[in-house]
């Protein structure tokens, strides 16, 4: 896609814009690089990069900047991670020497990483409900007015729903379990919201209140089984100059509040190949609506048998090789906590 000048081009005002935060002039490329260029030749080859999408102008500065683009194809194919053991030994003394658990180690380890790339950093801890399957229904008439339906899971959890029978009557109800237990039972939880997804056209031809039911139902099923997460250190993201618009934080905000980690990955947390694999997504990956921040984050299965993320956010314009080495240097820490345990 790019030839070894536009790549080594591309990478030096990627490295130039996350230290300087200011567009890169072909100038200051000729001075980054060892490579034989004219100036001329360097605002040529910054012309190319433009037009395919992988720099941007921004506004009458005759610096460039990385699109999100850009960014992507510097972390997938110029992006070098080499060992810094000094970084290692800093962090191995603070989180071992102190008996802290996995869980203990990871949470101490988001307020350092989050403090050193100024990123927040978001730790969500999600039970492994790879081997979770609803296992049975059963309808129950409490009285003339109210009934429950009983969902019971691989797990031996059950969970409860009672309904008023002034709000769906006894028919309904029955109708609703019958198709949920010819199509759902044996799936996986995690699978529970695309399987119903294909039952709903039937479910709304045969219940009238077929949306209260269904949303009754799958809030059910999957109670407790919820993400839950600890944000920290939105004043290092803050300091960040991109976030001095008053609308992207706000915007920031709200989607790190309502959003879980679990969902802005495409691997499945859940998957045992997958764990310890280094995620990031960029710009308008994350979000059609903010193209502004990037996110780097793991996962890890912890002694109890869940699954926990730390993920950080920040700009666009992070440090993506030190924020890859940072949660590199925790896998191995974690999995060296691992080891001792098995």
């Amino acid at each position: 896609m790019l030839t070894e000048r536009q790549a080594k081009i591309l990478k030096a005002i990627v490295q130039e814009y996350i230290n300087s935060k200011q567009p890169v002039g072909s100038k200051k490329i000729m001075e980054l690089l060892d490579i034989k260029a004219s100036s001329a030749t360097i605002r040529n080859e910054s012309v190319v990069l433009e037009e395919k999408g992988f720099l941007e102008k921004q506004h009458t500065s005759s610096g460039r900047i990385p699109s999100t683009i850009g960014y992507r194809f510097y972390v997938d194919n110029l992006m070098e991670l080499h060992e810094e053991k000094e970084l290692k030994k800093y962090l191995k003394n603070l989180l071992l020497n102190r008996g802290y658990t996995v869980d203990n180690i990871i949470e101490k380890a988001s307020e350092i990483i989050s403090e050193m790339t100024n990123m927040t950093a978001i730790v969500a801890r999600k039970d492994n409900t790879t081997d979770i399957k609803l296992v049975k229904i059963d309808l129950v008439p409490i009285s003339d007015s109210m009934a429950s339906v009983i969902f019971v899971l691989s797990n031996a959890t059950v969970h409860q729903k009672v309904f008023n029978l002034s709000n769906v009557s006894l028919n309904d109800l029955g109708i609703s379990i019958k198709l949920f237990s010819d199509n759902l039972i044996n799936t996986n939880i995690q699978e529970i919201k695309n399987v119903t997804n294909k039952i709903k056209p039937e479910l709304k031809n045969k219940v009238i209140k077929y949306e209260f039911v269904l949303e009754s139902f799958i809030e059910t099923i999957l109670q407790g089984n919820d993400s839950k997460k600890d944000i920290v250190g939105m004043q290092y993201m803050l300091e960040n100059p991109e976030f001095n618009d008053t609308n992207k934080i706000k915007n920031i905000i709200h989607l790190l509040q309502s959003v879980s980690p679990f969902d802005w990955y495409e691997a499945s947390y859940s998957n045992q190949k997958n764990l310890n694999m280094i995620n990031t997504k960029i710009g308008n990956e994350i979000s059609k609506d903010i193209d502004d921040i990037a996110i780097v984050g793991t996962e890890f299965k912890t002694t109890d048998g869940k699954v926990t993320s730390l993920t950080l956010v920040g700009p666009k314009r992070v440090d993506y090789l030190q924020a890859n080495q940072l949660v590199n240097i925790l896998i191995e820490i974690i999995n060296r906590e691992g080891e001792k345990d098995e």
